[in-house]
């Protein structure tokens, strides 16, 4: 049988995930509970449904289960599949998708022409990819075949042996670096560093092009002690790909807000504040090769 992996999106034309003009295949399922989570609707490994307030007539025939929706959470996915149909206003959608392999590649092969001008290529990102590692991994090697870029977003938050498989298959690990300490990632992301800083510097001695992607949100993680951290990060691998600093920014709110998931919402950093980040790491010794 098939392999098939659940996806709740492909992002064509996307600069913002890898180098050059990528398509990104968002696959289902995170181990982690970041506080601010930018796609909270790839937290969960299973099917789900998202609540469109401003398309919602209020004609009842589903039985307003949204006012709850955890209710609609507990539904199996075909009875989540008939209350979406149900819905004539489109306000209830679904968020999960089963693809194969094939499926996936004949979507983002419509973009290759911009691949090839912008030496782009395919993102597999998530929720975290990894918890879906078959697939994952057969997806990179049917790009590679196909003569597709391939760069893997990542918590990090996986076995070694997982990413050692797929490291054949990808030319860029787009590598999360969330926080420093392993009481502040306890505290911001549920879990502890030590798989993850593990696993990154298996890669790295291994020769893994990684660039090291650092969402910072005011107020939250942007210390002096995390900038400092990210600073040393770019002195303890000088071969690094890169690292990179990610803003906050608040579409995860409202995207939590469509599943029923209660997130807290930050100030989005201004000019001034991203200055003052880049400043700092420059400080500490660090260097930045892009904000987003």
């Amino acid at each position: 049988m098939e392999k098939k992996g659940l996806i709740f999106g492909i992002q064509h034309f996307s600069i913002h995930d890898g180098p050059g003009i990528r398509s990104a295949v968002f696959l289902k399922g995170c181990p982690l509970r970041c506080l601010w989570c930018h796609n909270p609707e790839g937290l969960e490994c299973k099917m789900g449904v998202q609540y469109y307030e401003n398309d919602c007539v209020g004609c009842g025939a589903c039985g307003f289960i949204f006012k709850d929706m955890s209710k609609i959470s507990r539904l199996d996915e075909e009875k989540k599949k008939q209350l979406v149909k149900g819905c004539a206003y489109h306000a209830l959608r679904m968020v999960g998708e089963y693809m194969s392999v094939d499926e996936v590649i004949h979507e983002v092969i419509k973009d290759a022409r911009y691949f090839r001008s912008s030496k782009g290529g395919i993102t597999i990102s998530g929720g975290e990819p990894m918890m879906q590692a078959s697939f994952a991994i057969e997806l990179a090697k049917a790009a590679k075949e196909a003569d597709i870029s391939t760069s893997l977003e990542t918590s990090g938050f996986s076995s070694l042996e997982n990413y050692q498989k797929i490291l054949p298959y990808i030319d860029t690990f787009l590598w999360d670096y969330k926080a420093t300490g392993e009481e502040m990632y306890q505290k911001l992301v549920g879990a502890s560093d030590q798989k993850i800083l593990s696993n990154l510097d298996a890669l790295y001695h291994q020769g893994a092009n990684i660039i090291l992607r650092c969402p910072l949100i005011p107020g939250v993680n942007d210390s002096e002690e995390h900038l400092r951290g990210i600073a040393q990060m770019y002195l303890k691998y000088p071969n690094l790909a890169g690292i990179e600093i990610m803003p906050y920014h608040k579409m995860g709110t409202s995207k939590a807000k469509r599943i029923g998931y209660e997130q807290q919402e930050y100030a989005v950093p201004d000019k001034d504040l991203k200055v003052y980040w880049k400043q700092k790491i420059e400080e500490y010794g660090g260097k930045l090769t892009r904000i987003n």
